[in-house]
């Protein structure tokens, strides 16, 4: 299962069951999206394993409903139990799938998980769930609800990738039934890391060190941004990782994240020795993110004004990645960072440019972009990094006469302190 085994994959469910009902909710919906976007699929493959690959495509009435999406269904209590005494479901697959039942048997938590999507065959190894087919996701949702949740309060964790019309059929025909946003579960769920996630945590940072150097070395004058982009994604690619995007500029651009257009670089645009190149870079290994981010100079030695562009970036940031040991509070991360920026030669200079992120200086990894967000003043900064976390420190700077630049590194926290995944 992707590096994870069922065992955690029970033991994550079971996990979300008592949260949920320590929040008095009486079961839990997951919904993700897929379509290969690599993003709001984390609910879902979090508590089974699944990623859905079919793309989004407008609902036709009376064909589908929600295609290129999945829902997990997790009541709190156990569903209603057939005469042989074991948890079961039969359901109508499709055309072409007969009905039939699962049994869940010894060895996985009492209370079943249901997935539902509109994949009709999967590859080994399965989803940790019991699995329903259906064209029409919404309708069969409801009826997967209205069979295994009790009336009352629902958690519905991945309520930005829930549409509003789906969201209403939903309320519509389960008025006993309420479903309450419920994303901070997810997020406390996924907080700490187990060693599992560690390790693909890891492998995820050195493919992206890897997809990086790739980029530098495909950034020769004359090259242009699309040939450095492509150096990149084939490299996490030819790994078995995912590519999930990037935010690529180069040269009079350089002080901006990417190109407007659908593609994030310039097929056209073609380096010139001396020119700043910037790249955020983010993918995947089995769901688990890297997101790193590099600066330099094409074909030259930095000029002073670059190198202070660049060191100011840089120190910051590594500065607070050495604070990051259990019991430190993000608060006080964020301020050190902070504070080494306003020291660099680059800020005595030009002064304290606005920030491109509002003052956040990084923020929670794993199957997503997610809390903790590390903030000198706000809700996290009173927070504490904990072993097992593991986070992204960055910092992105343009100043229009000069160019623009960016660090970031990947980061777990251990008992003893930084462990650097993207070195």
């Amino acid at each position: 299962m992707g590096g994870i085994g069922a065992e955690e994959y029970a033991a994550r469910q079971e996990a979300m069951r008592r949260l949920a009902a320590r929040e008095g909710f009486h079961g839990v919906v997951a919904w993700s999206r897929g379509g290969s976007a690599q993003d709001r699929y984390a609910d879902v493959h979090h508590l089974t394993g699944f990623y859905q690959h079919r793309p989004f495509v407008p609902d036709v009435p009376g064909h589908w409903r929600a295609r290129g999406h999945a829902a997990v269904v997790l009541p709190v209590d156990a569903p209603p139990m057939p005469s042989n005494g074991h948890a079961a479901r039969t359901g109508a697959y499709g055309e072409g799938h007969p009905a039939r039942t699962w049994a869940f048997g010894e060895g996985h938590a009492r209370v079943p998980a249901m997935l539902i999507t509109d994949a009709g065959a999967l590859q080994e190894p399965r989803p940790m769930a019991q699995v329903r087919v259906a064209a029409d996701l919404v309708d069969a949702l409801a009826e997967q609800i209205r069979a295994w949740i009790r009336p009352g309060r629902v958690a519905l964790i991945g309520c930005e990738s829930m549409a509003a019309s789906w969201w209403c059929r939903l309320r519509s025909v389960l008025p006993g039934h309420e479903l309450v946003c419920a994303d901070e579960l997810a997020w406390e769920a996924r907080r700490i890391k187990s060693p599992a996630e560690l390790d693909l945590l890891r492998a995820s940072g050195a493919l992206g060190v890897r997809a990086m150097a790739a980029a530098r070395d495909a950034a020769e004058p004359g090259a242009t941004e699309a040939d450095v982009a492509a150096a990149a994604v084939a490299e996490i690619v030819r790994a078995g990782g995912a590519y999930y995007g990037m935010g690529i500029s180069s040269g009079t651009e350089s002080h901006t994240f990417a190109a407007s257009g659908p593609a994030p670089y310039s097929a056209d645009r073609r380096l010139a020795a001396g020119d700043l190149l910037r790249i955020d870079l983010y993918g995947s290994v089995h769901g688990y993110l890297f997101e790193l981010a590099r600066t330099w100079v094409v074909g030259e030695e930095p000029t002073t004004e670059q190198r202070r562009l660049l060191d100011a970036v840089r120190d910051s940031v590594l500065a607070g990645i050495d604070l990051l040991r259990p019991g430190r509070p993000f608060g006080e991360v964020a301020r050190r960072c902070q504070e080494v920026f306003e020291r660099s030669a680059f800020a005595a200079h030009h002064g304290l440019p606005e920030a491109e992120m509002h003052g956040v200086w990084g923020h929670g990894l794993g199957l997503s972009f997610e809390p903790p967000w590390i903030i000198e003043d706000g809700p996290h900064a009173g927070e504490r990094a904990e072993a097992g976390m593991c986070l992204a420190l960055e910092r992105r700077l343009a100043v229009h006469s000069i160019g623009g630049a960016g660090y970031e590194d990947d980061v777990i926290v251990g008992d003893d302190g930084p462990e650097l995944t993207t070195a």
